[in-house]
């Protein structure tokens, strides 16, 4: 096995077709979003190991029954990427496979596995127009909210930092807002992961303004962003995050697929 430069990313495209198109896979293989590709051959791979740096976590894509590699990857893991992983200061390897075929159990047999599930969700209709006079809000796209005197931006850098290569890649590629109260920063959502027609969302507001609709009404506009820009709206979120899941609701998002993960400790 070994790392696949990016140049050569496309090469495991072809390596999805069967299984569930996952927004954060096609992201990195079509250079939108930064992360690592290993993979049984260079020129004609059969399987694929994708390591997604916004998720900090891995999908197995591709041949499940290719024997060489599910023979070898345990071993690979522990040479070449868990090295990788702990220099980012990650300790936990978590996996899902972009099919259901994938035998973990099997792959790792030495590991002490945990498993959790993973919800997914479209947006089946635009959701209504939200108006929200009390929240004011600016536009990460396209207002310079890094030179104003704004308190808590790190909830937006921090967000930003995890799932892009870098803020202008987001401003370049990606849409978001954030609500400020007074100067303070106090939620944020914004394009987590974007492909050729999808737009993926995350999420975040400040502990003491949850449950106030901050988050609903800035993923309402950034779905609205999404939307008028030509571009599928995609959530993605664990199956214990009811928080979430009831955002994605009552935003007229609606579940169609459900998955799941293992991981283990390095």
């Amino acid at each position: 096995m070994q790392a696949l430069a990016q140049e050569d990313f496309y090469r495991v495209k072809l390596l999805l077709d069967g299984g569930h198109q996952h927004p954060e896979v096609i992201s990195i293989i079509e250079l939108n979003n930064p992360g690592w590709i290993f993979v049984d051959q260079i020129l004609q791979p059969r399987s694929a190991l994708v390591w997604s740096k916004g998720i900090q976590g891995f999908y197995l894509i591709g041949d499940h029954t290719n024997e060489t590699f599910i023979h070898s990857l345990d071993g690979f893991i522990s040479k070449s990427v868990e090295p990788k992983m702990k220099a980012l200061s990650l300790t936990q390897f978590e996996v899902s496979g972009h099919h259901s075929e994938w035998d973990f159990e099997a792959i790792f047999p030495s590991r002490q596995l945990y498993q959790f599930e993973q919800l997914v969700l479209e947006l089946l209709n635009k959701p209504d127009t939200s108006k929200n006079n009390m929240i004011k809000t600016i536009n990460l796209k396209i207002e310079d909210w890094e030179n104003q005197d704004l308190i808590n931006t790190e909830l937006i850098t921090e967000n930003i930092n995890l799932f892009w290569s870098s803020q202008n890649d987001f401003k370049k590629k990606g849409y978001g807002f954030a609500a400020i109260d007074g100067s303070e920063i106090i939620g944020v959502c914004y394009s987590s992961f974007v492909t050729l027609d999808t737009h993926a969302i995350g999420v975040e507001t400040v502990a003491r303004y949850q449950n106030n609709g901050v988050g609903t009404y800035l993923a309402t506009l950034l779905v609205e962003e999404i939307i008028n820009n030509g571009f599928r709206s995609y959530w993605d979120c664990s199956l214990d995050n009811e928080a979430s899941r009831k955002l994605a609701l009552r935003l007229g998002f609606k579940q169609v697929h459900r998955y799941i993960c293992k991981g283990f400790g390095i």
